[in-house]
């Protein structure tokens, strides 16, 4: 029987649980907004779909976030004053994976004054971040060492995080919605169904209490704002809105093709590892089809959002950003009404100096098609109202920024 040959073993959520009080020695889990998401997750690693090692490695996940949830819940109830903290206006970028998210976010949190939430904060939050160690704290080094074992990996090349970097609000999330950001969503078909019918109002109450927990003892200045984004949570912008009432959104809008082909690369090499087919994403199969369905209805609920929400929402084109960051970034400052950093020409130079220096690895240069052609893919009616809409163009050569 090779590593990979699947157990008879179930996961259930109760192990589950057990586990992460042993691990903790806290049986508190608060609220119970989080029991609908890990039965689904528990049933999916259970199905046919992951092999023996997925079936660990997305079990210890679980325990992990679990774990992660009974110390913030336990944090909360011994500090109660974290709830008067004053939450900063917010920039909340989102819009489409692979759309240029990243390259906005890195971008929008050089000013002194913004305050991103860095990778190993989010994924250890307890005790919370101290201003007089943010910098020097031992959760940075905990947090990156596994990361170092992927370097030269296609993850490396396409989207890399290291844990001082600003992350996405997904890897925060308290209620078993945040496991690798949700990449799995597209081999674990109930775990997916939950994500995208679920009321997920009480998901963005409980993470605006971590964000508060985080800012507690490291906050913004006077003239401070967050900086927070999630491509993830485009679809969901009305309900972010609501919790919410201090963000301005910003999309960012590429050409769909793009973006999809390059997130199916990204998710399928994510979790190739832990399933047992490989054809899994091969075209027309089940992966590939739950990745298109993700993408129409991630951009047909933009389109719905900008014309509810549109005083909110700010967009910028993934072509612009490469080629003119600096009048995009100005332009996002003006209509959030947020002052321009001083020097924000040469922050960002200095920055993308940096990156292209090798602080970042070169992107690949091509995708797979995954099955589809570029010009029907953006004819497709709910891809090209969302381009109508927009006015998004077709990238005809893929841009690497």
């Amino acid at each position: 029987m090779n590593s990979n040959s699947r157990s008879d073993i179930k996961v259930t959520v109760d192990s589950l649980k057990l586990k992460a009080s042993e691990k903790t020695g806290l049986t508190d889990f608060g609220a119970d907004t989080y029991s609908a998401a890990l039965t689904a997750w528990v049933e999916d690693i259970n199905g046919p779909v992951p092999n023996a090692r997925g079936r660990k490695f997305y079990a210890s996940l679980a325990v992990n976030d679990l774990a992660r949830r009974l110390e913030v819940m336990d944090c909360l109830k011994q500090h109660p004053e974290i709830d008067d903290v004053v939450i900063p206006p917010i920039l909340y970028i989102t819009g489409h994976e692979r759309s240029g998210t990243t390259l906005l976010h890195n971008l929008l949190s050089l000013d002194e004054n913004a305050r991103s939430l860095k990778r190993w904060e989010l994924m250890r939050p307890t005790p919370p971040p101290e201003a007089a160690t943010y910098q020097t704290d031992p959760r940075i080094a905990e947090v990156q060492a596994p990361q170092e074992k992927l370097r030269g990996t296609l993850l490396e090349h396409m989207h890399w995080v290291d844990a001082e970097d600003p992350e996405e609000c997904t890897w925060g999330l308290l209620n078993c919605t945040s496991f690798l950001a949700q990449s799995p969503a597209c081999v674990l078909p109930k775990w997916a169904n939950w994500l995208a019918t679920a009321d997920m109002t009480e998901t963005f109450v409980e993470y605006r209490r971590l964000i508060k927990l985080l800012l507690w003892r490291n906050p913004v200045g006077e003239s401070g704002y967050l900086v927070l984004k999630a491509p993830q949570h485009a679809g969901l912008v009305d309900v972010i809105a609501a919790i919410f009432p201090e963000a301005h959104f910003v999309f960012t809008h590429r050409d769909p093709y793009r973006v999809f082909t390059s997130s199916c690369a990204l998710v399928s090499h994510t979790n190739e590892s832990f399933i047992e087919s490989k054809e899994l994403f091969n075209p027309g199969n089940s992966g590939v089809t739950m990745m298109v369905d993700r993408c129409e209805r991630k951009l047909t609920a933009m389109v719905a959002h900008q014309a509810t929400l549109s005083r909110h929402i700010s967009s910028v084109d993934y072509p612009e950003l490469i080629d003119n960051p600096y009048a995009a970034i100005k332009s996002i400052y003006e209509q959030a009404e947020l002052p321009s950093p001083a020097h924000l020409q040469q922050l960002i130079s200095d920055f993308l100096g940096e990156q292209r220096a090798g602080r970042r690895a070169k992107p690949p240069a091509r995708m797979p098609d995954f099955g589809f052609d570029h010009e029907q893919f953006l004819q497709r009616p709910k891809i090209s109202d969302y381009c109508r809409c927009f006015g998004v163009r077709a990238e005809l050569a893929r841009t690497a920024g």
